[in-house]
């Protein structure tokens, strides 16, 4: 395919928390009074980031609607559910809300890097579009990996959530280029590449654990395809 532009999504495409977010929620429930073992910690935190997922999708287009003040309130929400027997609430919700906006808190996945340098070279344009928040900025400006993103694109920043058709409409916009000249890679089926397609973009899912090969096309509703990759290099074979 011939594109202008690759749109990289960023948790579990780009970077990935490390330790885990089990494991720096443990360490940061134990300080304010959690006895939690780090496999409740695990559990909880997966059901109760899934409710909120499950709760914006419940409520149609309009529950992908968000901004600064919302994205807040999912994490508190999160962070309750989690640790609801915390002594300081507060004080716990907030060393874990500065933890992850810290660049210390994530590390590239050892083909980020390479991957990035290799489309730069090629002059292909790179952009990141992610539903974080406005911390994804500080997390890009202290990982040098990420600083080949010419454009971020933060869903509480455009006032609505992947894979929203407005969310992908406000990227296009923003790079200002057809839909077709713009390629949107992800490890999110529906996140990223049901939204992109959703729109006229082209689409890659990222599966590290995939047995099925970067070449072969999976057919999608209304003739749209998209591929599937298992690394960030496999981006090369695809790109012409």
């Amino acid at each position: 395919m011939e594109v202008e532009w690759v749109v990289f999504d960023a948790v579990g495409t780009v970077i990935d928390p490390e330790p885990s977010v089990a494991v720096a929620y443990y360490n940061i429930g134990t300080k304010f009074g959690s006895e939690r073992t780090p496999d409740d910690v695990r559990t909880r935190f997966s059901a109760a980031f899934a409710e909120t997922e499950r709760e914006d999708f419940s409520q149609g287009t309009g529950g992908l609607t968000t901004n600064a003040a919302v994205e807040e309130a999912r994490w508190r929400h999160i962070v309750a559910a989690v640790f609801p027997e915390v002594t300081d609430a507060e004080g716990c919700f907030q060393e874990l809300h500065d933890y992850f906006a810290k660049p210390t808190a994530w590390l590239p996945f050892d083909d980020t890097l390479s991957t990035l340098h290799s489309l730069s070279e090629r002059r292909i344009r790179l952009a990141i579009a992610s539903n974080f928040d406005h911390r994804l900025h500080s997390i890009c400006d202290g990982i040098e990996a990420l600083s080949l993103f010419e454009k971020r694109f933060v869903s509480s920043e455009l006032g609505f959530r992947k894979p929203s058709k407005q969310f992908y409409r406000a990227v296009i916009a923003g790079l200002n280029v057809p839909a077709e000249r713009v390629l949107m890679v992800g490890d999110g089926l529906q996140n990223d590449v049901e939204g992109a397609l959703s729109v006229g973009m082209h689409a890659v899912l990222l599966d590290r654990r995939s047995a099925v090969s970067a070449h072969d096309g999976v057919a999608k509703p209304g003739g749209s395809e998209y591929s599937v990759i298992r690394t960030l290099t496999e981006l090369q074979g695809l790109l012409s």
